[in-house]
């Protein structure tokens, strides 16, 4: 699925569970979301609660990184207000990416 943040191209795809998913310290993770070349990859043949929950979590990522958020920049006020501004797109796009996979 492509979308647009802040004028931003991104892609968001369901990858195969048996391809490693794996974080700085060796733990599998769920999903991924890559700044440089702006695609979130969520991992296939979870629930449909985690999915969703793993969709919300790579698009508040995907969010934070397209307004120019860093993780040395966070600001409580200016993250809570960014997300109250846009839950509604991220809650679209959410619902939209888990229609496409027939849920």
């Amino acid at each position: 699925m492509k979308f647009t943040v802040n004028n931003l191209e991104w892609t968001m795809a369901f990858t195969d569970a048996d391809k490693a998913f794996l974080n700085e310290n060796g733990n599998t993770i769920l999903g991924l979301t890559e700044y440089v070349n702006q695609t979130i990859s969520i991992r296939k043949g979870m629930t449909k609660e985690l999915t969703r929950s793993t969709v919300i979590h790579e698009l508040c990522h995907c969010f934070l990184f397209s307004f120019g958020f860093c993780a040395e920049s966070y600001d409580e006020e200016a993250v809570c207000n960014l997300f109250g501004s846009h839950a509604d797109a991220i809650l679209d796009l959410t619902d939209k990416f888990m229609k496409e996979r027939g849920e």
